[in-house]
């Protein structure tokens, strides 16, 4: 049974919806203030921290080099396209000659003696020039494998360059981590400091909807703006910060555990009629609708008796682990109600339970 009226039941769910709007306001909010908070200047990257003058002497040679490199491969291509041609010529010529010389041999004209030494001479001529291409390409080999050699060199030289600033690069990038967490935990601190005394001190203001939002957007700049910056250094600061909060945490709830049954058994001690007056009328229905008692917070059930071969459940009117009274009767029609309910659902008749109604 819904014991909360329905004006307070939107009253509440307004409240809540306020509490989100107030804190998301306060997070955009606290965005903006972060943002805008000159934390370590302009972001530190590694290139801040290479040696400039040699980087650009090496970077030279290198481009230099490149562009030797690429002219050299573009003469080995025309040498290869020069030889191809003479190789072209020389095997056409030959075969021209060797065919002339077999019409020769048919007729055996001596008067062709002169044209056999020409051909022959033009013939040797063609493969010298063949040879005068390969030994031109395998120089422009020679020369470039003597480009590719320098070239690597020159990018282990850069390489070296650009890994002699990684360790100066950490070293201010450790500083910048700690410079910015250390502005941000400044900020945060006392926002975390105030939730945590609004949530101890102004749980019970009527003001506590306006209080929750503060508290929302504080555990948001927690979890959001400062956690992420926290440096780690190989992980072991936040699992050491994860643990100590782990156990902080559980310290507390221990605690209020320990602090809550403390009160239930000094509660169970106390007349009904003083622990009547201290459970609120909402919250006393609605565990009792649950199976709860509101007393000892406790699930009282039903009593099971046997009965020859069957199990019966009987109702309880009194609480089985306490001895609180759960429902009662009417005074009027007898009928069996909740114990909290200040009139009969029956008749209407005013309970006795009802502390407003003075006793007869």
């Amino acid at each position: 049974m819904k014991a909360v009226r329905r004006p307070q039941f939107w009253f509440n769910l307004a409240m809540w919806v306020m509490t989100l709007v107030i804190s998301s306001l306060l997070i955009q909010l606290g965005a903006l203030v972060m943002s805008d908070v000159p934390t370590a200047g302009k972001r530190i990257s590694q290139a801040d921290f290479v040696n400039v003058d040699q980087l650009a002497d090496v970077e030279l040679r290198i481009a230099n080099t490149d562009k030797a490199l690429l002219n050299t491969q573009r003469d080995i291509e025309d040498a290869e396209f020069v030889l191809s041609s003479r190789t072209l010529d020389y095997t056409n010529q030959r075969t021209s000659f060797e065919n002339w010389v077999k019409t020769r041999s048919a007729t055996e004209a001596d008067s062709q003696n002169a044209d056999v030494v020409a051909r022959a001479q033009i013939i040797e001529g063609l493969k010298l020039a063949e040879r005068e291409a390969q030994r031109t390409i395998e120089d422009l080999r020679v020369t470039e494998r003597s480009l590719l050699r320098t070239l690597q060199d020159l990018r282990t030289e850069e390489y070296a360059i650009n890994d002699a600033s990684f360790e100066p690069y950490q070293k201010a990038r450790r500083r910048e981590v700690l410079k910015v967490f250390g502005l941000r935990l400044a900020l945060t601190l006392p926002l975390l400091l105030i939730s945590g005394w609004l949530v101890a001190k102004k749980r019970k203001s009527q003001y506590w909807p306006v209080y929750r939002s503060f508290v929302i957007f504080a555990l948001f700049a927690f979890f959001v703006e400062l956690v992420p910056y926290l440096p780690s250094y190989g992980g072991y600061v936040r699992n050491v910060v994860g643990i100590f909060l782990a156990l902080l945490f559980a310290h507390f709830v221990i605690k209020g555990m320990n602090r809550y049954l403390a009160r239930k058994r000094s509660e169970e001690q106390r007349p009904e009629t003083e622990k009547r007056k201290a459970i609120a009328y909402e919250t006393a229905v609605k565990k009792i609708s649950e199976g709860v008692c509101p007393s000892c917070d406790r699930r009282f059930g039903a009593v099971k008796l046997r009965k020859g071969e069957k199990t019966d459940e009987t109702p309880v009117d009194f609480c089985v682990h306490c001895g609180f009274c759960l429902f009662d009767r009417c005074a009027n029609c007898n009928t069996r109600e909740n114990s909290f309910f200040k009139f009969c659902g029956s008749c209407g008749t005013p309970s006795d339970n009802d502390p407003s109604v003075p006793a007869s």
